[in-house]
């Protein structure tokens, strides 16, 4: 991106780039071929108009008692040909340039200073370069990718414009990130703009511009198509007359100084290191890629950035030239090894399949060598045969273990696997329909976690559920159906368990369409599907078919409960327990609805409702609706229906052993979610995994069975307390010093 003159910087920081994408990929730097696109217009005489022609080394130091993280490096943490090293995190305030005279490694004035201070030099004293202006850069990153992530060979297109209708400081490029982080859409060029805020308007202009360019990012869906990660500002530091590399006497005390550098200074950047090397090798009069710092006759020298955030910093060892071939065998493989679980290298993505193709073989073996185990098949059957008899009277279809308290699209599934299995006899084979069921269902469930860009290490969860392959190969329950069934409506057709994801569903649906009729024209749908697949037992008796199937004030047994054994027969029956429950439900309900699910509208719950019963749109602009609906990502959608699932088994009176399978998927993804330590993470899933496997139920593994959905249920609560989608947390911070 520089001009002729100042090309020599970015000729020689490529070869250095090229190395760290070839050799260091957890740099996360790729190749990608590129394509300038100039338009006629913006061609004069030849040439473009667009904007974008556009102390340390002492082995004593003075500073190691004022860094608080101040430590010596150890010899194995040394690069081959390093006597010693340490490191620190290290920031300072200046308010002149001559004030970093005093950071000098030796503890006495330093005799250079090299100044790269970028934007702020121009407000730096005793420099206070006019000529340094902002150029006001505004992205928009988002999950929308043209071809598959680039960790490895040269990638998919970036496409550059020479400019556009939409004005001067308009931008057009399109480039995807590396190893699956996603498309920066850009953006702007906006000189003397100093606001840091992301302007929704130019936003827009900056996604129109990028799928008219690229239109595959979206198959054609326009910018409605976009999964957007985050809006992005940077001030760029613009120079008129381009980048100063030059050196002076400040108040007695050589400067080096390099800034100006614009949009590039990262890709000029090892050329300009050397052009300052150059400089100061003049000041000082030899070689200085043969000066030794600790050589008494060397120049003291300090330097100074300026930084919006803290900078870790390690020194006795160049950094760019410690690459993984200079490390011990093992360091790479645990850098490879973190790199895979975190989905930072191209074999992350083999990972769910292996997972699945292992838990295949763990299936085909559980139904070899583990006895069937009979609970409620026989009955299901016993009902059924009843209902392909001619009877639709809910009242009176009964099974070994009571009546028939399912709605009807259980029925409709079960008659045709009592046709299937030789009228329920040939257990074997239901088993591998289950199997097969359990093995599309756990598919399904990994594709969610992949499109909500959960991490590899935690599909490693979904396989382990020792119950989960139980309640759905050895026991053939309906719940297996009915978290299986690709509509929601009809999941709820099979057991209105579902029913306690329902207030999600509608937030879902409601900030999906972001319009309320559309919101309440599906939810007529939805219930439309339950009138028709229930009409046989409607038509023969309605109030019967309503009590049984969606049986609200059902009594429970204590001797079944999983959750709340440890409160006491007496309570747990209890009238007042139970409204207690319900009251607790809804409490938490609505504080996860106004204070988390409701977040992407930016609008108060209040404002967002008075609209409603006034008659009026909730959303007044078509951009607002727009950008709700843009913030309905598979990870926002997962993490509030999972959450409201978590919320209900929470505050339900009695959980079954088959009710694990809403809470098995369930867990792992919130914990995740909630930016918890990965330890933690594991921590409670395999304390949930315990308490789950107890049989008979005990006051102990209740308590945990409660406990642990409690602090999941706050974790999510907590960890989404910034935005409406938490941090993710990498299982362990890809760094030189976590690698160590």
């Amino acid at each position: 991106m520089a001009v002729e003159k100042d090309s020599r910087w970015e000729r020689r920081t490529w070869p250095r780039l090229e190395h760290l994408a070839k050799e260091v990929p957890e740099a996360g730097i790729h190749f990608q071929k590129s394509r300038v696109l100039r338009r006629d217009k913006d061609i004069v005489d030849g040439h473009c108009k667009g904007p974008l022609s556009d102390g340390l080394s002492d082995p004593n130091p003075w500073y190691k008692t004022l860094m608080p993280d101040f430590r010596e490096l150890s010899a194995s943490e040394l690069p081959a040909g390093y006597q010693s090293g340490c490191e620190f995190t290290s920031r300072a305030t200046l308010k002149h340039i001559s004030e970093a005279k005093k950071f000098s490694h030796t503890g006495k004035p330093a005799d250079i200073i090299v100044n790269a201070t970028g934007l702020l030099a121009s407000k730096l004293g005793g420099v206070m370069d006019s000529k340094v202006r902002p150029a006001r850069g505004q992205i928009v990153v988002v999950r929308n990718e043209s071809g598959e992530p680039a960790s490895q060979g040269t990638g998919t297109m970036m496409v550059i414009t020479s400019g556009n209708d939409d004005g001067e400081e308009q931008l057009t490029y399109v480039m995807q990130r590396a190893v699956g982080g996603g498309t920066i859409l850009g953006g702007t060029y906006q000189r003397d703009n100093w606001d840091a805020n992301p302007d929704h308007n130019i936003a827009v202009g900056i996604m129109k511009r990028a799928v008219q360019v690229m239109p595959e990012l979206t198959g054609g869906k326009g910018i409605k198509g976009l999964d957007i990660i985050r809006h992005g500002v940077g001030l760029k530091p613009y120079r008129d007359g381009g980048v100063t590399t030059e050196k002076e006497k400040i108040d007695g005390t050589w400067v080096v100084h390099n800034y100006g550098h614009s949009g590039w200074g990262y890709q000029g950047s090892y050329g300009c290191a050397e052009g300052v090397v150059e400089l100061v090798d003049e000041i000082v009069g030899s070689k200085a890629n043969k000066l030794e710092l600790e050589n008494a006759s060397s120049p003291r020298m300090s330097t100074f950035f300026t930084s919006s955030s803290i900078q870790q910093t390690q020194v006795g060892a160049n950094m760019a030239d410690s690459t993984k071939k200079s490390q011990p065998i093992y360091v790479q493989a645990i850098g490879l090894a973190l790199d895979i679980a975190n989905g930072r290298h191209f074999l992350s993505k083999l990972i769910p399949p292996a997972l699945l193709l292992v838990d295949t073989l763990l299936c085909a073996l559980v139904i070899w060598k583990v006895p069937y185990t009979e609970i409620d098949w026989k009955a299901y059957m016993e009902q059924i045969s009843q209902y392909v008899s001619g009877e639709r009277d809910y009242t009176k279809i009964y099974g070994g273990t009571g009546p028939l308290v399912y709605p009807a699209f259980h029925v409709y599934i079960y008659t045709a696997l009592y046709y299937l299995t030789d009228h329920g006899t040939d257990i074997f084979l239901a088993q591998q329909l289950f199997a097969v069921l359990y093995l599309t269902t756990l598919s399904v469930v990994m594709l969610c976690y992949w499109q909500a860009k959960v991490p590899p290490y935690v599909f490693l969860l979904l396989v382990l559920p020792k119950r989960l392959h139980s309640i759905f190969v050895l026991r053939c329950f309906n719940d297996c159906f009915a978290i299986g069934a690709l509509l929601y409506t009809l999941g709820v057709g099979i057991k209105m368990t579902l029913l306690l994801a329902l207030p999600a569903v509608g937030v879902v649906i409601f900030l999906g369409t972001a319009s309320l009729g559309k919101s309440l024209e599906l939810l007529v749908v939805m219930v439309a599907v339950q009138v028709l697949i229930g009409v046989p037992f409607l038509v023969g008796n309605t109030a019967g078919y309503l009590g049984r199937a969606f049986e609200l004030s059902r009594q429970f047994f204590f001797k079944w409960t999983v959750n709340w054994r440890f409160v006491g027969e007496e309570r747990f029956l209890s009238k007042e327990f139970a409204l207690a429950l319900l009251g607790l439900h809804i409490l938490t309900l609505g504080i996860f609805i106004t204070t988390r699910w409701l977040k992407p509208t930016r609008k108060s719950f209040i404002s967002l409702v008075t609209p409603v019963f006034s008659g009026k749109a909730p959303f007044t602009r078509r951009e607002e609706a727009e950008q709700v609906q843009r913030a309905v990502t598979p990870r926002y959608i997962t993490t509030t229906i999972l959450s409201a699932n978590v919320l209900g088994l929470l505050f339900a009176r009695s959980l079954h052993y088959q009710f694990y399978a809403y809470l098995a998927w369930s867990t792992p993804f919130l914990l995740w979610r909630s930016g918890v330590n990965p330890l933690v993470q594991y921590l409670l899933f395999f304390a949930q995994e315990w308490a789950w496997n107890v049989y008979p139920s005990t006051n102990t593994n209740s308590a945990v069975v409660v406990g642990v959905l409690a602090i999941t249920v706050g974790l999510v609560w907590w960890g989404a307390r910034e935005d409406s989608e938490p941090r993710d947390t990498p299982l362990v911070e890809k760094s030189e010093k976590a690698k160590r």
